[in-house]
């Protein structure tokens, strides 16, 4: 039983690893659109500057922005999605961990009553052996 509980253990050691790569990649993924987000930006101030000192760029800049706003918005879709995914993500490595535990928990105490199981046995032997020297010292001295 011992054997197929530490099996059990493994392979939701194995799932819980797994979703929680999963999570890290999601973390991962939100992090760079968010940078993404404010490059964006940075661009969108870059432009604006040179917009202001060289008047023959001005024409340029509301495509510009026009387009870096619509990247905005796509990108904000995206790590919205990605926060989303994220959540069920959190609450999948938390299931994960509970069932590790559940299965350590019980093969903790498989173990515990099986060595429960063996100090009874010993102590049975001992006892045994006590009796029998009991009745081997009463016989001697009555005999």
């Amino acid at each position: 039983m011992n054997g197929a509980l530490a099996n059990l253990i493994r392979v939701h050691r194995w799932t819980l690893d797994e979703r929680r790569r999963t999570l890290t990649d999601l973390e991962k993924l939100e992090d760079k659109l968010k940078a993404d987000l404010a490059n964006i930006d940075a661009d969108l101030e870059r432009e604006r500057a040179v917009a202001t000192k060289a008047p023959e760029m001005a024409f340029t800049y509301p495509a510009f922005a026009s387009a870096a706003k619509q990247r905005k918005e796509k990108i904000q879709r995206s790590i919205d999605e990605v926060a989303r995914e994220t959540e069920r993500a959190r609450e999948q490595v938390q299931a994960a961990f509970q069932e590790v535990k559940k299965y350590e928990l019980a093969l903790e105490a498989a173990e515990k009553r099986q060595r429960d199981k063996l100090k009874r046995r010993e102590q049975a032997a001992l006892d045994e052996m006590g009796l029998a020297l009991h009745a081997r010292k009463r016989s001697r001295d009555a005999g």
